[in-house]
């Protein structure tokens, strides 16, 4: 696979300069290539393990929507490469139906499917595929792309978030110092057992799982439902709010402007810049002339370092209106006219202050977030790095002020817009932005104002109608309950299905496992009839786990799973009684060991003699002992541990 991608790759070339859809896209390229650069995982030439240490730098995986690991893949290179993540979907669809679709929710989801577009990847099961990004990485992918790839406003996601890999690498984090300075099976057997023993776990508990999704999901869909009932009582109709969702994707997916516009936008905001400095110079310069015509001077000043600064002054003046000039003979004759618009018009100018704090302000949000992210997926629990980490958290959310700041500078231009407008000192076709709000502005939420900048680069030409979708509240809250309560619909059939699915693979399981217990008892078999009675137990203890957390879950079977009611309660007992027999079995033959020696002690002195020989006080100081030492010595050897990985980690 790795060779098949790089050679379908052609050699990097500078990007071009038209903005437009690639064939089978929904997202424009521009897009793309800034969801490319702001996103850590989509950077394949960044290094995150060595190969000169390590000749497997790391893993990658395929987990199903419970969690459970599919295929493990070895990465074998400096960063994460996009083969790694083809070659696991290519090994399940070989393992898969023909006719079945799949989602596949992925950091770089757009990235993976422009790829696979773009060089012809899995061309034969490509449109079977339906891509998306990760729930809770979708604050590095632009607005445009997270309208088309956001798994809670795609279709067929359900209530999906795909951080399952997050999880599984939160559950196997304690392995990585050990793992280290393992051999190579060493390490491919522990993971191997690691990722059996999650299984075993998430099987067990795979009942309270659907339960939790279940109540998560009605939850959810009474809230979204609640709110549309409120909006069709004012005339709103569902409708209506589907036709406002589609035309809020056509216009927000449209391709950007050319690149070199916003070149030019960049050229004529540093040319404003410089006409602020400009003013203050003639400002500084007046001041100072009027000193030397008065003789005025400041205090300690002479006439001669009044001159020295006069004439600093001046060539500071010159340089800027060199560099103002310069600027705007590359500009075209469009954008000169604009330059002439923006010099004049005091709206115009703070809408493009706006829009650029705006940016600032998502851009830091993002940093943020990133180096957050790299604390939290930290491992090492020795007690100095969590010190160093601790301080290293606070430093980083010492910076929240700052971003806070931003919004209310930001907030503060809306205001200035909106007096503006109401002055009537804005084109005809202004309107006013929305205002950032400071709750929830740390979480990224995707429906936050944040992402918003429709009201900050929309055309002034002429009066433009605001749409529904921007500018009626009611809308915009009935669109995102709409698509929560579509969402909501899709997870509630999946979870019937799997309900039913469940019940019904227990039934087979059970018949299976009875009629093969009757088979090799039959055959007086009985080493097997002794696997398949084991095999039984667990199945009971699964259907007690299962039976009472989906009992609430809508199903078209029978309630009977089985196994009888007599079964269940002996295995219930068993489960709870299990390791007290166990216990009360070694002490029974204890006692009987016992017994049967005092039986042949006829004389009851001896019996007091046999006594005090067998049971003493150093006896029981021994067993004691024995059990502190077995306790110290499995704290020592995880000491030993914990510092021969250390040694070993850099």
């Amino acid at each position: 696979m790795e060779v098949t991608v790089e050679t379908a790759r052609p050699a990097k070339h500078k990007p071009v300069a038209n903005d437009a859809y690639e064939p089978g896209m929904k997202v424009p390229s521009a897009t793309l290539d800034e969801c490319h650069e702001s996103f850590i995982a989509a950077d394949s030439n960044r290094v995150k393990a060595s190969t000169q240490f390590f000749t497997d730098t790391g893993l990658m995986a395929l987990l199903c929507q419970h969690d459970r690991v599919l295929w493990l893949v070895n990465m074998t290179s400096a960063g994460e490469k996009q083969y790694y993540a083809l070659c696991l979907l290519e090994k399940l669809f070989e393992h898969i139906p023909t006719a079945m679709r799949i989602g596949v929710l992925y950091d770089i989801g757009c990235q993976l499917h422009h790829s696979c577009l773009k060089y012809n990847f899995l061309g034969n099961v490509l449109d079977r595929i339906t891509f998306g990004i990760s729930v809770f990485h979708a604050y590095g992918h632009q607005w445009p792309c997270q309208i088309i790839y956001y798994p809670r406003k795609c279709q067929g996601f359900g209530l999906t978030d795909g951080e399952g890999c997050e999880r599984f690498w939160s559950s196997i984090k304690a392995l990585i110092p050990s793992l280290r300075v393992s051999g190579y099976y060493t390490r491919i057997y522990a993971l191997d057992t690691k990722v059996k023993h999650l299984d075993e776990i998430s099987l067990v508990g795979m009942g309270k799982w659907l339960q939790r999704k279940w109540k998560m999901t009605d939850g959810k869909k009474t809230a979204s439902s609640t709110i549309l009932d409120a909006l069709y009582q004012k005339g709103v109709t569902e409708e209506a709010l589907r036709k406002e969702w589609s035309n809020q994707v056509q216009e927000q997916t449209k391709p950007l402007p050319r690149q070199s516009k916003n070149l030019a936008d960049k050229e004529i905001h540093s040319i404003l810049a410089l006409k602020e400095n400009q003013k203050s110079y003639q400002v500084e310069i007046a001041a100072l002339e009027d000193m030397i015509m008065t003789e005025n001077f400041g205090p300690g000043m002479t006439v001669l370092e009044v001159q020295a600064q006069l004439q600093e002054l001046n060539k500071k003046y010159k340089n800027t209106s060199k560099s103002i000039n310069e600027k705007t003979v590359k500009l075209s004759l469009t954008d000169q006219e604009n330059l002439k618009k923006l010099l004049g018009n005091k709206f115009l100018q703070v809408r493009m202050n706006a829009l650029a704090v705006k940016q600032r302000i998502r851009e830091r949000l993002r940093h943020r977030k990133y180096e957050l992210e790299s604390f939290g997926n930290s491992y090492r629990n020795a007690v100095n790095h969590q010190k160093l980490q601790q301080h290293a958290e606070q430093q980083i959310k010492r910076k929240e002020p700052g971003i806070q700041n931003l919004a209310r500078t930001y907030n503060k231009l809306c205001s200035e817009l909106e007096k503006l407008i109401q002055t009537k000192s804005a084109p005809i076709g202004a309107r006013v932005p929305s205002k950032i709000s400071l709750d929830g502005l740390f979480k990224l939420d995707i429906d936050h104002d944040i992402w918003q900048d429709d009201d900050l680069i929309n055309d002034l030409d002429a009066a433009i109608e605001v749409p529904d979708w921007l500018g009626n509240d009611d809308i915009r809250a009935g669109i995102k309950a709409l698509l929560q309560y579509d969402r909501c619909k899709e997870e509630e059939r999946r979870l019937i299905k799997e309900r039913q699915a469940m019940q019904e693979w227990f039934i087979e399981e059970w018949s299976l496992a009875n009629l093969a217990l009757e088979c090799v008892e039959d055959d007086q078999d009985i080493n097997l009839a002794y696997q398949f009675e084991q095999h039984k137990i667990k199945l009971l203890h699964l259907c007690l786990h299962w039976k009472t957390a989906v009992s609430n879950l809508p199903c078209s079977l029978p309630e009977c799973w089985g196994p009888t009611d007599d079964e269940l309660q002996w295995a219930k007992e068993y489960q709870v009684t299990e390791q007290v027999a166990l216990v009360s079995r070694d002490r029974d033959e204890d006692v009987q060991d016992v017994d049967s020696d005092l039986e042949a002690i006829a004389n009851p002195e001896d019996i007091n003699e046999y006594f005090h020989d067998h049971v003493e006080d150093s006896d029981i100081e021994l067993s004691d002992g024995e059990f502190e030492d077995y306790d110290e010595a499995e704290l020592v050897d995880a000491i030993e541990g914990i510092d021969l990985a250390e040694e070993f980690r850099y």
